[in-house]
């Protein structure tokens, strides 16, 4: 029998020395704080040899400061065993207790010398200590110290000092701890002993790991799953919306090419405009020279013409003048009547004939009576000249009168003439001024009047049009060819898509295959392995172990014929020695030609861990088999991708393209139709321009024939005005002469009437005398009458001479030259015609050539400004609008175009902002998709992001994430990943219930054992069950279990993201990983589920009459010592039955029980307990402040302080 069988203090924890025999039970009296604890806490250290779980308390001085405060402190330990004693030494080394064996029994002189004085040095103890006394070296781990004495150590230098062979010992010192550290007894300190117990470390299912694997599992479950979630449509709303970004991130890329194209366009169109303007320049002051010299030679034309037609001119207005003088002369004389005094004036002769001829008649008629007529004619004669005379006077008066009159007259006409010469004069030379202006505005009148015309064939934007409509033309072409690249780019893609599918679809179908078989070889040897383990379950008690240990020689013999499973590793045979049976059964048999044909237990554990190992290696082979599979296929798509990206990336760019066309030949339509606009405003504003110059040039000739009719008006205005004057001037000489005249004309009148009145009494004497002499008197005033008309008329006439004298001079002078002057008018005009005909011809031709010139300078202007305005908007965007990056700007590489700095900068902004709106719908896209994920999501998305850039990357992932089908692998691997989960929680709760089974035995045990040695009269019974667990968590996780087993075949396939209806298994799973998500959330401070949390650990005790029913906790059985009492028996049942599985193989050996509360059991119940204790090789080991029933202990010691000693004093020892 092996036991601890004595400790020994040496100047250790205040007791100087002390040998304490502990072989049976012991009780340690003394007052309180004499230091019992101190040698109880020594006592449980020689079983767990854990210093932190000796119950020091936290304040108190560590387990070596306190025991080993010195370098000659010492605890030892002495074992018995069944050949002799041997002793452990822990002493202090380097600060740390440390242990030895020494196999022998204890000997005080070992440490203490002659002189009573502790050694430390263990040189000196170890010499005396006897040289064949074997002495281990000096261990320092308390783990190699329980290994050692538990029989956990394969170092056969130390089995001799282990007190049971077992290698998981760990229960006994632990169940030996637990007792003595806890004071309480409830269901979960029993059941935790029993646990903690039960194996070297409980292993909890960790809750943290299955937290950190399934707290997001809702989360990555919806991220997963809304890759496959469908709309009503049956579309993908979350792949479309990735694909909207891939597709947004490609045409940025595309965009960028773009921007790349037009940069290098753009940087050729600024060299050439470099190259090309100071050549323009050059040819602009060229032209500009030219022009200046057309315009001087129109110049000098100009002169050279109106000098000649300013000389012409003059003749001609002086001509004109001499033709208005006869024209005017004409007129007047007109006005006079002057062709009646003409015609009057050439009768003269013919009426002084006719007045002589009456004369003649009238002197005939008073032949007769001429004394009468004589008389009378005298006395008329004499009125007649007294009449005459009187008239000769008045018209003396009157010729003076007119001809004083006529003198001032003359002077008036002459100051008429004077006046009307300058006037005529400056009219006329006004006249020449306007006949040139007139001509002037006359031809520009005819050029902006030819220039409208030529309006109709001017179409100012023909080249820039032409050059859009080539643009066209050149855009229908790329197209086609786009579409032509696009087709052989998609056949391409989907042959290298097909080809990967079918090599895809190989390695998936070979990979199944090799899945099959090794799952075939695994259902093998796993059959193979549990049937041995199934053998060697029947070891202990079988056919075989008898043989083995009964019968030498079985094998060649029995062992040949028995069958391995039915026979020779069968249980409950009951063999025994027969020597009268010298055959089986009574048969003899030869057995020499027969083969042995069974194996040892040692074979089978051979061949069973090489099934084993085979079946690992299997495992892993089936494990990678998903990996290799996932790698190969990734090696696939890589090869493919290296393949595919270059024409998926051309694919898009085609594609960008072929959406940037429409866009394009819109804006080239616009662009065509702007310049359509353009050129029919710029055609417009020009008509409206020439029409303007063809009105105002118009208008110019208008106002200049205005001006010259209001100069002629004014003029003959101030010519009638002179005229007037004059005439009112004449009017008024006339006036006054006939107003001289009417008073003369009265005054003769007065005297004419007096001689009338003198005469016609004379004559009507002389009628009353001749017609007393019979003359006719009637016929007589006839012929008077007659003479007096006619004498009228040649006065008349005489009076109208000077009128007629002087137009016919005029008619001599005047008028004769008129056929003269308006044939050199005409000749002057034809000249004037002729050198205006030349001088527009010539001024024609030059002013064609400045035209073309102006024409040329106008081109090269606008070229010039073009040139010029394209660098200036090329610069300011450079240096100001930070339109493109870094890295174009430093790109100086041109490409050859006819487009210009405008236009290339109209398409840089046009894919800068195209760029910039497919980067905004970019983000608009990925702001909505990002919503399907949290920051921390399965795909490692980036859910905030912040720069250009960012959103690009998040682009191109997810381009990269759907060509490599990445959501199929998250999918695969995720639904691996919750499978695995499940397996694992199904493997810890089946390992779990498997030492759940084995927490039954215990109970089992505990509850057999004490039926089978009670000796406590008042205790009729105490029974244990495990009840279900009523933790929801662990409910859970046994639910999952369950399902898990049931379901085995369905969740090796399992696909958490099915949308079969028909796998209900898969939603099940799915249901069950977010329950347990979220009831691992509502318990967030929770770490582990142990197996205590597998059931409900429940007491039963009966005491007398009184019955507590199933309880978890023992309280109030009885009487307060009625409760110790129950509770020690607990625990030293507790301690049996793990000493009992662990001296089935080594054999039986003896435990201590340290308990503090025992003393307060009524003496009875303490007999009872000790014998309880020691039928079951367990001593009780105990304290109190005072000793009760010292004789049921075989050991009593008193515990006493001298100073800060201690002293141990043994106060009784019974014998066994």
């Amino acid at each position: 029998m092996k036991f601890l069988n004595k400790i020994v203090f040496v100047n250790s924890a205040n007791i100087p020395y002390a040998e304490i025999s502990v072989d049976g039970n012991v009780h340690f009296t003394g007052t309180q704080g004499v230091g019992k604890s101190t040698v109880l806490h020594a006592l449980l250290f020689f079983y767990n040899a854990d210093k932190h779980r000796l119950g020091i308390q936290q304040g108190q001085k560590s387990f070596d400061e306190f025991y080993f405060r010195q370098s000659n402190s010492h605890i030892l330990y002495e074992v018995m065993r069944d050949n002799g004693a041997y002793t452990i030494l822990v002493s202090r080394y380097q600060g740390r207790a440390s242990w030895r064996f020494i196999d022998a029994p204890y000997q005080r002189e070992w440490l203490v010398d002659e002189d009573k004085q502790v050694l430390s040095d263990w040189v000196k103890i170890r010499e005396r200590i006897d040289k064949n006394i074997a002495v281990t070296a000096r261990i320092d781990s308390g783990v190699m110290f329980r290994d050692i004495i538990f029989g956990n150590t394969r170092d056969n230098k130390y089995t001799r000092y282990a007190l049971v062979q077992s290698t998981h010992y760990q229960n006994i010192p632990r169940s030996i701890q637990n007792v003595f550290l806890n004071t309480k007894l409830d269901a979960d300190f029993v059941k935790n002993t029993i646990i903690q117990s039960m194996a070297e470390e409980e292993l909890p299912i960790d809750l943290q790991t299955y937290r950190r694997l399934v707290t997001d599992f809702e989360r990555e479950y919806d991220e997963i799953d809304c890759w496959f979630r469908q709309a009503r449509d049956g579309s993908y709303p979350v792949r479309q919306q990735a694909s909207k970004i891939a597709e947004q991130g490609r045409k940025v890329v595309a965009l960028d090419q773009q921007l790349r194209d037009v940069w290098h366009m753009l940087n050729h169109a600024v060299a050439d405009n470099e190259q090309q303007i100071p050549l323009l320049e050059a040819d602009a002051v060229e032209t500009k020279a030219a022009i200046e010299k057309e315009r001087n030679r129109e110049k000098e034309l100009a002169a050279e013409y109106y000098k000649e037609n300013n000389s012409l001119n003059q003749k001609l207005g002086g001509k004109k003048q001499k033709l208005d003088e006869v024209l005017q002369a004409r007129k007047e004389f007109e006005a006079m009547g002057i062709e009646d005094k003409l015609k009057l004036a050439s009768r003269e002769d013919t009426i002084k004939k006719e007045a002589g001829n009456k004369q003649t008649l009238l002197n005939d008629l008073l032949k007769t009576h001429a004394s009468i007529e004589e008389k009378y004619n005298i006395a008329k004669a004499k009125l007649e000249n007294a009449q005459q005379a009187f008239d000769n006077d008045q018209r003396e008066r009157f010729y003076q009168e007119q001809d004083k009159i006529q003198v001032e007259r003359k002077r008036l006409e002459d100051e008429r003439t004077k006046n009307r010469n300058q006037r005529t004069d400056a009219f006329a030379a006004w006249r020449h001024e306007s006949d040139e202006r007139l001509q002037t505005l006359q031809a520009e009148q005819h050029r902006a009047d030819a220039a409208q015309k030529e309006l109709k064939q001017w179409h100012p934007l023909a080249n820039e049009m032409q050059m859009i409509a080539e643009q066209i033309r050149l855009l229908d072409i790329k197209e086609k060819e786009n579409a032509a690249q696009q087709a052989v780019v998609k056949s391409k893609i989907e042959q290298l898509t097909a080809e990967f599918e079918m090599e895809e679809a190989e390695l998936k179908k070979s990979t199944q295959r090799e899945q099959e078989r090794l799952d075939a070889s695994r259902t093998l040897h796993r059959e193979q392995i549990e049937k041995i383990a199934s053998l060697l379950s029947h070891w202990d008690g079988s056919l075989y172990q008898w043989l083995n240990n009964n019968v030498d020689g079985w094998e060649s013999t029995i062992g040949k014929v028995v069958d391995e499973e039915r026979v020779l590793y069968a249980q409950g045979l009951e063999p025994r020695l027969d020597t009268s049976a010298e055959g089986l059964f009574g048969v003899h048999l030869n057995l020499s030609d027969v083969g042995a044909t069974h194996r040892t237990p040692d074979e089978y554990r051979k061949e069973k861990k090489r099934l084993e190992e085979e079946l690992q290696q299997i495992n892993r082979q089936l494990n990678d088999l998903p990996l290799t599979l996932e790698k190969e296929t990734s090696k696939l798509r890589k090869k493919y991708a290296t393949m595919l990206d270059p024409l998926r990336q051309n694919a898009t760019l085609l594609r960008v393209e072929e959406e940037q066309m429409p866009t394009k030949r819109q804006d080239l339509q616009n662009q065509q139709h702007k310049l359509k606009m353009d050129e029919q405003e710029m055609i417009e504003q020009e008509k409206e321009v020439r029409e303007r110059a063809f009105n105002a040039a118009l208008l110019c000739v208008q106002t200049e024939k205005d001006e010259r009719e209001r100069h002629e008006t004014r003029h003959k205005k101030e010519l009638k005005e002179l005229d007037l004057h004059f005439n009112r001037q004449s009017k008024e000489f006339d006036n006054r002469l006939s107003a001289f005249k009417t008073a003369l004309e009265t005054e003769t009148k007065a005297r004419h009437e007096e001689f009338c009145n003198q005469k016609k009494q004379l004559e009507e004497q002389q009628k009353a005398e001749l017609a007393g002499k019979g003359v006719d008197v009637n016929l007589l005033e006839q012929y008077r009458q007659a003479i007096e008309q006619l004498a009228d008329l040649l006065q008349q006439i005489d009076n109208e001479r000077p009128m007629v004298i002087r137009y016919r001079d005029a008619q001599q002078n005047l008028f004769a030259k008129e056929p003269e002057i308006r044939k050199d008018i005409k000749d002057i005009e034809q000249q004037l015609a002729k050198m205006s005909k030349r001088y527009e011809d010539k001024k024609i031709r030059v002013e064609k050539k400045r035209l073309e010139q102006e024409e040329r300078q106008k081109a090269i202007g606008k070229d010039l400004a073009r040139r010029r305005e394209g660098l200036n908007l090329y610069h300011q965007m450079v240096e100001n609008e930070h339109l493109v990056p870094e890295t174009l700007l430093t790109d100086n590489k041109p490409v050859a175009t006819k487009q210009d700095c405008q236009q290339l900068l109209s398409l840089l902004r046009g894919s800068v902002n195209q760029k910039r709106e497919t980067i905004e719908r970019l983000k608009d896209f990925v702001v909505n998709f990002n919503r399907n994920f949290k920051p921390q999501n399965a795909f490692h998305f980036n859910t905030m992001p912040i720069t250009d850039n960012e959103y690009l990357q998040i682009a191109a992932d997810l381009q990269d994430f759907m060509d490599n089908n990445k959501i199929e692998e998250f999918r695969r691997r995720t639904s691996e990943h919750y499978k695995d989960i499940l397996g694992r929680i199904s493997t810890e709760i089946s390992s779990l219930l498997k030492r759940r089974s084995d927490v039954d035995g215990v109970i089992l045990d505990i509850n057999r054992d004490f039926v089978e040695k009670n000796f406590v009269g008042v205790i009729k019974s105490i029974e244990l069950r495990a009840d279900e667990s009523s933790d929801r968590l662990m409910q859970l996780l046994m639910s999952i279990h369950n399902y898990t087993a049931e379901n085995a075949f369905s969740i090796g396939e399992l696909n958490l993201f099915s949308n079969d209806n028909r796998d209900e298994v898969n939603r099940k799973v799915v249901d069950y990983l977010k329950s347990l998500s979220h009831q691992l959330q509502n318990e967030p401070s929770r770490t582990t589920v142990s197996l205590g949390d597998a059931f409900r650990l429940q007491f039963r005790v009966k005491e007398n009459d009184n019955d507590t029913n199933w309880v978890e906790r023992i309280n109030n059985v009885g009487s307060d010592g009625t409760d110790i009492l129950v509770k020690a028996m607990v625990n030293i049942m507790l301690i049996n039955v793990f000493k009992k599985k662990a001296a089935r193989k080594s054999g039986e050996f003896i435990v201590h029980c340290m308990m503090d509360e025992i003393g307060r059991l009524h003496p009875n119940n303490i007999k009872g307990i000790l014998q309880f204790a020691t039928s079951r090789n367990i001593y009780l080991i105990n304290s109190s402040p005072t000793s009760y029933n010292p004789y049921d202990y075989r050991y009593t010691y008193l515990l006493s302080k001298q100073g800060v000693k201690t002293r141990v004093e043994k106060l009784l020892k019974r014998n066994p």
